[in-house]
């Protein structure tokens, strides 16, 4: 008996050991699963949480039990928050289990970060500053700064199908190589003279461009004398001959939608019926996110109408819409001020009582007419709200597109009303979406070089981007020196952060030195610009002997181990110019005299330079028709000039018949700059878009190098002036 009774003891103890240790405590960090989280906060609250198996699967909650609160909604935001997780209210104690939706906010959160924004802009000018670094910023996080390059505008073309007052044509166009985007074209039956181009891109509706209402749409603007072209998202319709529906949600399906755009406007611009003044783009849902982007960021673009998409607190619930990091831009923007970036072109936002556009008309509006205000353009914003209709693209919104089209693109709306003045869309032919294909009802004319899967894609499309960086006409470049950082590695992160391509690297103070003191001739600290310059995409593109300004070049005994110096040092860093300012005392038109000294030097120095392969730019105050002559008397191509926009103008010289007199071989770089007291848009006596014409006729390509060209107000901030500047000269010589 006493033998049974420690063995039954024994045993009670062995099963008590796990019970024990089970208990939730601070070692465990009182884990449950979120299954029996969930489950409990049912009972416990007496509502219901509908959820997958497969969402709450192996997911843990540490310290369940510490996340209750009294109100059920909150214990359900401490509960899910660690895995990005939220619930949806279906009714009264009835709740869905979702992923955390990044891109819907409450209302007042939006209404108060649109808010937020716009506090940082109280006048025009203000305004126009920011929107073009959020342009530039825009199509930087899209990847689009540099533009890959065009593989041909020649299209795929099916048949043109004739119907009653319009005609349909299938269309195809690369836009990288084995990467095509594709639509249909819709243009009146008959025309004379240029017409209108109005895009129209679709959302995430059901069949898509195939659908009746894009059709009947289409087909409406045509028939009023416009060319309207639908076309598919990337990974939907015949874009699936070449990817998977899944494709479609990759952040770079942003990019790529918008690249096919761009590609769309190029083609059909190009032709000789296209009116370039008056282009207008439409879509609807993400489609209408879509028209917003590119109302923004493509200035050919002159009239918008998104239509159920605009909201300040709805970001795009697709990463077709949302995918690249473009509302971080400016230190945070949303939807609502990008379609303000439209302004002061006409624009119709067409909202909804059915989604998230419900309360368009309360906050989100006013803000667009203010900003149009500005422009003495108020009335050129129109919204039209349908509060008791839901989120598609059905005949009233269709109608209230077809008659903004029309009232600014001089379209005739009598060609599809009836005798009573209303829209009558019945004598447009729905086809079959097997019609409106362009490569077969099963692909089989799909070109044999097509790119096929999505990291095929993503591979090539960045192998283009940086082909089209590497093959920029005009680059844009900073100096180290300009932004008070002298030979310091932060020079060249600060020139990445500002957008420039380069940044000039000066090789250090002279003084009375035989040479400069330059770091960069230690290895290891060279290797390591040449480092960071690399992980920043930041082209080292010059090294300049800014030593000269104060010290005389053409009267030192010393000058050629100074020159070697800096040529040794462009050899170890792979870099092909250098800037040599005559400076002061070696200032030829006040100085005449030295001539002689300054080209014999420059003659010794051409020659080192020819040696290695290297080209030396050099900076005078002389007349370029003086330039000219004193390039022949040097006689050396290793030197030419180091053209300076302020030494033209200030002078009074015209600086467009001096770049001419100069010609395209023998300027080097060029400082673009003038006054130190303005922006360079700002600038009066400054036509860039001029000097672009000519450096183009020219045939002249190569280094826009920024010196000074502060804002007077703000001289002491650097960001701020060599960032707008940067953004302005991206703006004229990379679009």
């Amino acid at each position: 008996m006493r033998l049974l009774f420690f063995i039954k003891l024994a045993l009670c103890l062995v099963c008590c050991i796990p019970a024990f240790a089970q208990n939730n405590n601070s070692d465990n960090q009182f884990k449950k699963t979120l299954k029996e989280v969930l489950d409990d906060i049912q009972k416990k609250y007496g509502v219901k949480i509908k959820y997958d198996e497969k969402a709450v699967k192996d997911k843990w909650v540490s310290y369940a039990d510490w996340r209750y609160r009294n109100d059920v909604d909150e214990t359900l935001r401490n509960v899910l928050s660690i895995f990005d997780m939220k619930v949806k209210k279906e009714q009264e104690k009835v709740y869905k289990l979702s992923d955390f939706e990044y891109y819907r906010w409450q209302p007042q959160e939006g209404w108060a970060e649109l808010d937020r924004i716009a506090a940082q802009y109280n006048n025009l000018h203000e305004w126009e500053v920011r929107k073009e670094q959020l342009r530039d910023c825009i199509k930087e996080q899209l990847q689009l700064s540099a533009l890959p390059a065009q593989p041909t505008l020649k299209p795929v073309l099916t048949t043109v199908r004739k119907f009653k007052g319009y005609t349909v044509q299938n269309i195809a166009l690369e836009i990288l190589p084995g990467v095509w985007i594709n639509g249909s074209l819709y243009k009146p039956e008959k025309y004379k003279g240029k017409i209108p181009v109005i895009l129209n891109p679709d959302g995430h509706w059901q069949d898509h461009r195939y659908r009746a209402d894009c059709q009947l749409r289409c087909a409406a603007l045509a028939r009023m004398g416009a060319m309207a072209i639908s076309y598919d998202l990337f990974a939907w319709g015949e874009s699936m001959l070449q990817f998977k529906y899944e494709d479609h949600r990759r952040s770079l399906a942003m990019t790529i939608q918008a690249l096919g755009a761009i590609r769309i406007l190029d083609y059909l611009l190009a032709q000789k019926d296209a009116d370039k003044e008056r282009v207008a783009i439409t879509g609807g849902s993400g489609g209408g996110s879509h028209t917003v982007l590119m109302a923004a960021i493509d200035e050919r673009i002159k009239i918008s109408a998104p239509v159920v998409s605009l909201s300040s607190y709805f970001y795009g619930g697709c990463p077709c819409e949302s995918g690249m990091d473009i509302f971080s831009c400016s230190g945070r923007t949303n939807n609502v001020e990008i379609a303000a970036m439209a302004a002061p072109n006409p624009q119709l936002v067409i909202s909804d009582g059915g989604d998230w556009t419900d309360k368009m008309p309360e906050h989100d509006f006013p803000y667009l007419q203010k900003m149009y205000s500005w422009y003495n353009k108020k009335d050129n914003v129109e919204n039209v709200h349908l509060p008791a209709e839901k989120h598609d693209f059905g005949i009233n919104k269709r109608t209230a597109v077809y008659r903004f089209m029309a009232k600014h693109l001089q379209l005739n709306i009598g060609a599809i009303q009836n005798a009573n003045g209303y829209i009558d869309e019945s004598a447009i032919t729905i086809e079959p979406k097997e019609a409106l294909y362009v490569f077969g009802n099963n692909g089989e004319k799909l070109p044999a070089h097509a790119v096929k899967g999505f990291e095929n894609l993503e591979k090539l499309f960045y192998t283009e981007v940086e082909k089209a960086k590497a093959g920029q006409r005009y680059k844009i470049g900073l100096i180290d020196l300009m932004l008070l950082k002298r030979q310091k590695l932060s020079a060249i992160t600060l020139t990445a952060e500002l957008k420039a391509d380069g940044v000039e690297v000066d090789m250090g103070g002279l003084g009375n030195s035989p040479t400069f003191d330059n770091q960069l001739a230690v290895d290891s600290i060279s290797t390591k610009f040449l480092q960071t310059a690399k992980e920043n995409k930041v082209e080292i593109f010059s090294l300049a002997m800014t030593g000269y300004y104060a010290q005389a070049f053409c009267t030192r005994p010393e000058y050629k181990q100074s020159i070697a110096d800096c040529i040794t040092t462009m050899q170890q860093m792979g870099v092909k110019h250098a800037f040599l300012p005559l400076g002061v005392q070696c200032d030829l038109k006040k100085e005449p005299g030295l001539r002689a000294a300054v080209v014999e030097r420059l003659k010794v120095a051409g020659k080192m330079a020819e040696d290695a392969g290297v080209v030396i730019g050099i900076e005078t105050a002389l007349s370029a028709k003086e330039e000219v002559q004193l390039l022949k008397e040097i006689g050396s191509p290793a030197i030419k000039i180091y053209f300076n926009f302020s030494n033209p103008l200030k002078e009074g010289r015209d600086l467009l018949s001096e770049l001419k007199i100069l010609g395209r071989d023998r300027i080097s770089m060029i400082h673009a700059t003038n006054k130190d007291s303005v922006l360079l848009q700002d600038d009066k006596e400054l036509n860039l878009y001029q000097v672009k014409q000519t450096l183009d006729n020219m045939g002249w390509s190569g280094w826009l190098v920024i010196e000074r060209s502060r804002e007077a107000a703000r001289a002491r901030e650097t960001k701020y002036n060599y960032g707008a500047n940067t953004a302005y000269l991206k703006k004229i010589f990379q679009r």
